[in-house]
């Protein structure tokens, strides 16, 4: 007997049981309106069920079916009644279903289920889930299938898609330069994920992770155990769910170094609340490591490796906050005649002995001592819980061990000197005032005479206030035009006629008085304001002697003096020939004074040579009291010797004998050098150098320094 037709659901009387039971009668007489009624039901069950329905033959060919199957394929039911299920099954799945459908058909099975892929009318596909019955005829044999399906073609494209992000997310993990964990919390949690990156950051594989559950806690570096889990804690006391966990810690790698990590989690919580860390970990070894050199370089000198002036400063107010019985001090320590090694070899060479000098130091602390590079040749060190002997004691020590024996650098040596000022902490000192107090001391030093040690006293600090004063008034000075000149004459010594005025520099301050020029010169120099004072100075005199020459109808000249820092000045040159030019003054109405140390300093005698070259004499200031030789007199520029006026006091009693004035004097005249002595202040001084026939003098005798109106073009110059 075959499947029932298309409008004959039951086809025939009965609806057999698929288990052999025996059929129920439908045609007792009463019952027909009612079998007709179940019928009509059933069909309409049929062709509405949300689920596809089709009555197949063992020959595969599909008698009935219901509108959801239709609908679904697209075809007619005379085409499915036409053509094998085979026909309209994906090729892929054509064998697994004709397999199953045998077994059906040969009674072995009576149901299967599978999910399969239909060919579509359009060509497209549908996936669906296939359940098929057999249906038993009245002794038990196969009759024909009742299949099923349900399109879950949405379910698979979804299913697809999860695939498909699944191995994208997979890819991503496991090719991410970190390792991505799934982890229970606390010291034993199970990690029920570990992603393989884990065996190139630790060692271990993932295999060997997942399969202990301490692993993790013991790998955490023993000094790093309390943050790993007290962030942990931390998040776990949050509440429900979403805490973000951060913390950076070191794991230990199987070979027994240390990994720094960066371990960033978020914690979620299941159904029943247990909770989970959903994290990554990222080696951050490198920027550990790279943060530990640039905190390094942030408090340490980068040529001497020794702590810097910030480090020091903190080092000395913890020093001062635990101090109790002994006393803590500050050595400042500057190498004198440094800047000569760098000037002389070059600042490559200066950074060998820089080097050199911060061992030394180094070797003169004690444990628990810093040794700190403030920057250039200054260094300083910190001692506390020492005595007042102990700490001039170190300094001894340090003033050896940089002097003895010569430092070498790139063939050449030196022997290192240094000025060591010192202080020591009073009640309620800072970090601060120590290191100020410890450098007022070494300043002191210095002017002492070098290579030596100062201990701090309070009038030092006066002394720094007073500079300070000084070099405010001396700016605003300068800036208003404050500093005025006072003129001496420099007369010929046989006609009285005055050939030279010599400027000399005099400044009357409102609250500091008169200040001599040997006070304010050397901060004029400090500060730098001596560039500024000095062309300032040219231009004033050479100005007033423009108007002292119209108003006198003489050729005198105007001598004045100038620094070497001035000389050191590349714009010096130029600036001179500009105001010269300015003033319509021939360059030899100029001459400058320079002491005999400066015309030791190759780049002041250059400068020195170009202003000859212009015109500009130069005389040597204060001639006989310096350095300079016979051999290298001849080679020197300049025009003129000023003779020191301690050639002429000894001559009034006699304790010196005139020959070596005449003799000088002399000495300038072959080297056709014009000598002109300073400093004379009685008659008996005059004649001396009539007779010994100097051709020019000046000094308190014949005109004491005036304002220039006041400056006669003559001076009587007849001794008595």
């Amino acid at each position: 007997m075959g499947p029932p037709e298309e409008g004959d659901v039951g086809g025939r009387g009965a609806v057999d049981s698929t288990d052999g039971a025996e059929p129920q009668p439908t045609d007792v007489p009463g019952t027909a309106a009612g079998a007709a009624d179940r019928v009509g039901r059933l069909e309409t069950i049929f062709e509405l069920a949300p689920v596809g329905i089709g009555i197949v033959d063992f020959d595969g060919h599909t008698s009935m079916t219901n509108e959801v199957l239709r609908d679904s394929l697209g075809y007619s039911p005379e085409e499915f009644a036409a053509m094998p299920f085979a026909e309209f099954t994906h090729p892929d799945d054509v064998q697994s279903n004709l397999d199953m459908f045998a077994q059906m058909a040969a009674g072995k099975i009576d149901h299967f289920q599978m999910e399969k892929r239909f060919i579509r009318k359009d060509g497209g596909i549908l996936w669906a889930d296939l359940t098929a019955s057999l249906v038993r005829d009245a002794n038990g044999n196969p009759d024909y299938v009742i299949g099923t399906t349900q399109d879950i073609s949405e379910r698979k494209r979804l299913e697809s898609d999860l695939r498909v992000a699944e191995e994208r997310y997979r890819l991503l993990v496991e090719r991410v330069p970190a390792v991505v964990y799934v982890a229970e919390p606390g010291p034993a949690g199970r990690w029920p994920y570990v992603s393989p990156q884990i065996e190139e950051m630790l060692g271990f594989t993932a295999q060997e992770w997942l399969a202990d559950p301490e692993m993790w806690f013991r790998q955490v570096h023993p000094d790093d155990q309390e943050i790993a889990l007290g962030e942990e804690e931390r998040i776990l006391r949050g509440g429900t769910g979403g805490g973000i966990f951060s913390a950076t810690y070191r794991l230990r790698h199987r070979n027994g170094t240390s990994v720094w990590v960066r371990d960033d989690a978020i914690m979620l919580r299941d159904h029943e609340g247990h909770a989970t860390f959903h994290g990554v970990l990222v080696n951050v070894t490198r920027e550990k490591r790279l943060e530990e050199r640039l905190e390094h370089q942030a408090f340490h000198d980068p040529l001497t490796a020794l702590p810097n002036r910030q480090l020091f400063h903190d080092r000395v107010g913890h020093a001062l906050e635990r101090r109790q019985t002994g006393q803590v001090a500050v050595l400042f320590i500057d190498l004198d005649d440094f800047k000569t090694v760098n000037d002389s070899f070059g600042h490559d060479c200066g950074d060998e002995v820089l080097v050199a000098a911060a061992h030394r130091l180094q070797s003169c602390a004690r444990a628990g001592d810093t040794v700190a590079r403030l920057g250039g040749d200054e260094f300083a060190l910190l001692v506390d819980d020492v005595t007042a002997s102990q700490v001039t004691a170190v300094a001894d020590r340090v003033l050896d061990a940089l002097s003895e024996p010569p430092v070498e650098f790139s063939g050449h040596a030196t022997i290192l000197g240094a000025s060591i000022g010192i202080a020591v902490a009073g009640p309620g000192e800072t970090s601060e005032t120590l290191l100020r107090n410890a450098d007022l001391a070494m300043y002191e030093a210095k002017l002492e005479g070098r290579s030596r040690h100062v201990i701090y006293e309070p009038v030092m600090h006066t002394k720094v206030v007073n500079r300070f004063r000084l070099e405010s008034a001396l700016q605003t000075a300068v800036a208003a035009g404050a500093i005025t000149f006072a003129y001496q004459p420099i007369v010929d010594l046989r006609t009285g006629a005055v050939v030279g005025l010599e400027a000399l520099a005099r400044w009357s301050d409102p609250d500091l008085g008169d200040v001599p020029p040997s006070e304010f010169i050397p901060v004029a120099e400090a500060t730098g304001l001596i560039h500024e004072l000095g062309d300032w100075a040219i231009e004033q005199v050479c100005r007033g002697l423009t108007e002292w020459r119209s108003s006198h109808g003489t050729k005198a000249y105007v001598s004045v003096n100038v620094s070497p820092l001035q000389l050191e000045d590349d714009q010096f040159v130029s600036s001179v020939a500009r105001i010269l030019l300015n003033h319509g003054l021939e360059p030899s109405a100029l001459v400058l004074d320079v002491t005999e140390g400066m015309l030791l300093v190759e780049r002041s005698r250059e400068s020195l040579r170009k202003l000859r070259a212009h015109g500009v004499r130069v005389a040597i200031d204060n001639f006989g009291t310096g350095y300079s030789s016979l051999s290298s007199l001849r080679q020197l520029p300049v025009d003129l010797v000023k003779i020191s006026q301690k050639f002429l006091h000894p001559l009034e009693d006699d304790s010196t004998d005139p020959a070596f004035l005449r003799a000088i004097i002399r000495l300038a005249e072959t080297l056709h050098l014009d000598a002109v002595c300073e400093g004379i202040e009685t008659p008996g001084q005059l004649s001396d150098l009539q007779v010994a026939r100097c051709g020019f003098g000046q000094g308190d005798f014949l005109a004491r320094p005036s304002p220039l109106v006041d400056v006669p073009a003559a001076i009587e110059v007849a001794s008595s």
